[in-house]
């Protein structure tokens, strides 16, 4: 990525401008700085967010200047059928929540920069859309309120809201990233009976104990390996598997762990046109479910109270999961180091850009 200085609109009326404090780095990001995701250039990029308000629209009423708040890339209008069923992360109206008549970004030459989720958060400042925000306490450090807006609601949402488990279940979460720690913390809240974490790097398994994994495999080189290896802690297989990488090969694995009547949920976005190969008697026979879970089917707006709450009860362990915080003049750095073995989330210190 390279710097670039750009102007940035004034809000429209439903609209909110928030000085930015800290973003992450998601693995979403990097997917589209490597080109495996594609999206309009130029485009600003990031999307996990914390900052303070600075200006309000006519319209908007949930904010005032100086309140503080985490951002989303799935606003809802609560009103049509999907956020009414409760499942906002499939508003109908996403699309016309981040429709705008004019550009958000120009660059020095008047060209238009689109932004990641209309959220851009690589960027002194964001300008979204009131639905897209959720009021955080400043009690909670901006390094931790940041994981809020991506990694903490789809992990951790995709066990409560996704695949629901239950103090019965034994689940398997399959990649330690973000994502995936945050899951893993999901199933320990949710009291399943054992969790087993799934991941390439020994490093990465060890801190998984860490975030509450009972049990941990190391992946083999083959997905039938891996799953001998998993069947030997559970020989009946799991009844939910998590995906939190996004790649074909480990979709397909979460959907071999599981047991009869199980379900693999998958949460990693993957290359557009990717195709999964599955068993049909498996799927069939052993009344198996996969389902994808769009950042994690979040309930933003009601999540982010209830994860704040766990946190602040010692519940959520969300100091650890910042691994490194870095200057945004080092941003690059950031995201080399996410390919780092103990890397579980670096953050952005966006503080300096401002000054």
């Amino acid at each position: 990525m390279q710097f670039e200085r750009l102007s940035i609109d004034d809000p429209l009326a439903n609209e909110v401008l928030v000085r930015v404090e800290r973003v992450g780095l998601c693995h979403s990001d990097l997917h589209y700085v490597r080109g495996s995701l594609s999206i309009d250039l130029p485009a600003l990029l990031g999307h996990e967010v914390v900052g303070v308000v600075e200006r309000v629209g006519g319209s908007a009423t949930r904010f005032q200047t100086g309140d503080r708040v985490v951002a989303t890339v799935t606003p809802s209008c609560g009103a049509c059928a999907q956020c009414l069923a409760g499942r906002p992360t499939q508003c109908c109206r996403v699309d016309t929540l981040r429709a705008r008549p004019r550009p958000k970004h120009t660059a020095q030459d008047g060209s238009t920069v689109g932004s990641l989720g209309s959220v851009g958060a690589f960027a002194e400042a964001i300008l979204v859309s009131e639905s897209s925000l959720a009021a955080v306490d400043r009690s909670v450090p901006a390094e931790v309120a940041c994981l809020l807006g991506c990694c903490i609601t789809t992990g951790v949402g995709a066990v409560v809201h996704s695949a629901r488990v239950t103090p019965a279940d034994i689940v398997a979460v399959i990649g330690c990233g973000g994502v995936g720690m945050s899951a893993i913390q999901g199933a320990r809240l949710a009291g399943a009976r054992r969790i087993i974490a799934i991941d390439t790097v020994p490093g990465k398994l060890d801190a998984a104990k860490r975030f509450g994994a009972t049990d941990i495999v190391l992946t083999a080189p083959s997905v039938d390996e891996t799953v001998a290896a998993l069947f030997q802690i559970v020989p009946t297989g799991v009844d939910h598997a998590i995906e939190a990488v996004g790649r074909t090969v480990t979709a397909e694995l979460a959907f071999a762990c599981l047991a009869p009547t199980g379900t693999a949920t998958i949460l990693g976005l993957m290359p557009e046109g990717a195709r999964l190969t599955l068993p049909a008697d498996a799927l069939v026979y052993g009344d198996r479910v996969i389902r994808g879970a769009y950042m994690g089917a979040n309930r933003f707006l009601s999540d982010v109270e209830m994860f704040i709450d766990h946190y602040r009860n010692g519940r959520l362990d969300l100091d650890a999961m910042v691994t490194r915080v870095v200057n945004f003049a080092d941003i690059n750095d950031g995201l080399t180091a996410m390919g780092e073995p103990d890397t579980v989330r670096v953050v952005v210190d966006m503080t300096e850009a401002s000054a």
